[in-house]
């Protein structure tokens, strides 16, 4: 036995805990043949085909678990840059959606379902789009610049490509809803403006590559302050073309889409003016060669998954909105209204999922899986905080929120509409704070699933969640069991419920695992041949 355990120490050259601070990258293969020697158990739970690991002058040895009062520190500190972005993009939408309810809630209800359509067809490019940021990342840490520059250079390409048939899907869809059985005016009104926010599609593609690309690199700041001078420019394009102020036509929902092509547009040019005029960046520049197929399959083959994990969340939301529709206006209103300041809420989670997210990627590429373990438990326990205090702040103020969507004054001409819309929609924000707890654990275990790059598993959870619970239990409640808007919003909590039990228990399954193999290790004294 100790002949054999000589023969191995001899063929891998170092042992396990060395290898850590002597090798750049390290083959998954190899390490499993090592520890297979050693242990006789063969890792193959994740899906890992190479494991970057830091700098050997970045690396440090391992001294035990971090405490969790650090890993929340660390957490919190990667994780503001991101949510003070992610905040900018859902306020678009937010105050779009302020300033079309000014107009009326038909004109609301029609925004709500042409922008569902919108992101179920554009969900997907997302995907691929962010996952740029984790490629140029990995290629950067091992210095290939030339890697760095060409997914750059491909992303661009693939997001013209992607764009182009998005569009083309866009368009047609418009000839679609009329057969979706939704009220004829939310479906001329949404019909216009869809075809409006259609022509965004390409900048909206080519901003997320170029954000990626620099978050990628580290540098989450630029995409921060082009997102932020983007909201400012949709705020002061919207009060321009919805009202008609400064003697330009009153064009209402037209204007609010108008005014999003004008602000994704303005932040396309910003974000991609800096990285070709940076001198930051000139090293990533290369020419044009044609197509690099080996790029692009790779990009492809990871983004393409990762897209589909939010298709799935934001098709289920967008099959609940055409449901609404079969109730009423009045309840689709309402319904988005209550998911616009869910929205809210979520873009800090989405924050605490990215942040988790770097914690637990650190620890994978040191093989600590207790402080894998412990960062992605600091994840939710950010997120979890927070969304119990959304919560409390969403019963609390049940009645006031929805009235920053819609005239609540009785002397208003659209007043009893709108009271309807609110009472409908104040009880929504009860249902509301309940599936905030929910909604926070599902986000950020997938986004901590993601560090350890586990996300096939994750993939089918989320189906079950959204297309085997929560519109099937959607479609029984609100129209078998009656209970209308309410079974709607009820069975989606269900959904995000399950979608949270299970993402969750997979980590602690797979962490736990990991960290019972890393403690046999650490127990077994391997000496080096004399």
């Amino acid at each position: 036995m100790k002949k054999k355990l000589h023969l191995c120490n001899e063929k891998a050259e170092f042992s396990f805990t060395n290898a850590l601070s002597k090798a750049q990258v390290l083959e998954a293969s190899s390490t499993q043949k090592f520890v297979r020697c050693l242990l006789g158990v063969h890792i193959s739970d994740i899906s890992l085909r190479k494991i970057p690991l830091l700098h050997t002058s970045t690396l440090k040895p391992l001294q035990g678990a971090i405490s969790y009062r650090q890993h929340l520190k660390a957490t919190l500190q990667l994780s503001i840059p991101v949510i003070i972005g992610q905040l900018g993009h859902v306020m678009m939408g937010v105050i779009d959606n302020m300033m079309i309810g000014d107009v009326s809630y038909v004109h609301l209800s029609a925004a709500s379902l042409a922008n569902g359509v919108f992101f179920m067809i554009t969900i997907i490019g997302l995907g691929v789009a962010m996952i740029l940021s984790p490629l140029v990342a990995e290629a950067e840490s091992a210095d290939n610049e030339r890697r760095v520059g060409l997914y750059l250079q491909q992303g661009l390409a693939i997001s013209l490509g992607l764009a182009a048939i998005m569009m083309v899907l866009n368009h047609f869809s418009i000839d679609l809803l009329p057969l979706m059985n939704q009220p004829e005016e939310d479906v001329a009104l949404a019909s216009s403006y869809l075809e409006i926010l259609g022509f965004g599609i390409i900048p909206f593609m080519v901003f997320f590559i170029g954000k990626s690309f620099v978050d990628g690199l580290s540098l989450t700041r630029p995409a921060m302050y082009v997102t932020l001078l983007g909201l400012g420019f949709n705020v002061f394009a919207n009060w321009l073309l919805i009202y008609g102020h400064w003697g330009l036509p009153r064009l209402e929902l037209d204007g609010a889409g108008y005014g999003t092509l004008g602000a994704r547009t303005f932040m396309a040019i910003l974000m991609i003016g800096y990285i070709y005029r940076s001198s930051r960046f000139q090293q990533y520049r290369l020419p044009w060669k044609g197509p690099d197929w080996s790029v692009i399959k790779k990009i492809l083959k990871l983004g393409i998954p990762s897209g589909m994990q939010w298709f799935f969340e934001v098709g289920a939301f967008v099959g609940a909105t055409v449901m609404i529709g079969w109730i009423g206006q009045e309840e689709r209103a309402a319904h988005q209204i209550a998911i616009s300041l869910a929205s809210i809420t979520f873009m800090f989670v989405i924050g605490f999922s990215a942040g988790a997210g770097i914690r637990v990627g650190n620890a994978l590429g040191r093989h600590d899986w207790v402080n894998v373990r412990r960062a992605g438990n600091a994840g939710l326990m950010l997120a979890m905080g927070f969304m119990v205090i959304s919560a409390i702040t969403f019963i609390l103020a049940r009645n006031v929120l929805p009235q920053l969507f819609l005239d609540a004054d009785p002397a208003s001409q659209e007043f009893a509409n709108n009271a309807e819309v609110l009472r409908l929609a104040s009880y929504l924000m009860l249902i509301a704070a309940l599936f905030q707890l929910f909604d926070g654990g599902q986000a950020v275990a997938a986004g901590i699933l993601r560090g350890i790059q586990d996300v096939q598993i994750p993939t089918l959870i989320t189906l079950i969640a959204y297309w085997g619970v929560a519109l099937p239990a959607g479609y029984v409640l609100a129209f078998i069991f009656d209970l209308g808007l309410y079974g709607v919003w009820y069975s989606f909590a269900c959904g995000l419920g399950v979608s949270a039990v299970l993402l969750c228990s997979r980590f602690w399954y797979l962490t736990r695992k990991r960290e019972k193999e890393e403690a046999m290790l650490k127990k077994i004294d391997v000496v080096a041949p004399n």
